[in-house]
């Protein structure tokens, strides 16, 4: 048996409940209403706007491919950034992040007499990048 707090929540809950259904009605009908006009009218539900095509993902280099570009082009004799950046095809922002960076970490490349040559790191860091599919 429910206690009479209980009964008269629910009786609450359900006028409540009825009230707005009597309130939405009206306007739903309206709604319904407003729709089939401008259906008649030939208006529908276009959009207010065309919609733009999704954008489509930043092209990416594949992983490793921009230090493989800077180590192939010092094996080819390119001993400044300028001259690897040239050889490359890559800015010379990237080529000097890329030397500063893993090159310089990973000891792939040293500063010779002659300009910048690769060490043994770094020809067999290349040949195992070469190596990849």
């Amino acid at each position: 048996m429910a206690s009479p707090v209980l009964r008269d929540t629910i009786k609450k809950l359900k006028d409540r409940r009825a009230a707005l259904q009597k309130q939405i009605r009206g306007p739903l009908r309206e709604l319904a209403q407003i729709e089939e006009d401008l259906a008649a009218l030939g208006a529908g539900l276009a959009p207010a706007r065309p919609r733009r095509a999704p954008a489509s993902p930043a092209r990416r280099a594949p992983r490793g491919a921009t230090l493989m570009a800077v180590l192939r082009a010092i094996r080819n004799g390119a001993t400044t950034p300028e001259e690897i950046a040239a050889r490359a095809g890559l800015p010379a922002a990237t080529v000097r992040r890329t030397l500063s960076g893993a090159a310089a970490r990973d000891r792939l490349v040293t500063e010779g007499p002659n300009g910048l040559t690769l060490t043994k790191a770094g020809r067999e860091r290349m040949a195992r990048l070469e190596a990849r599919p």
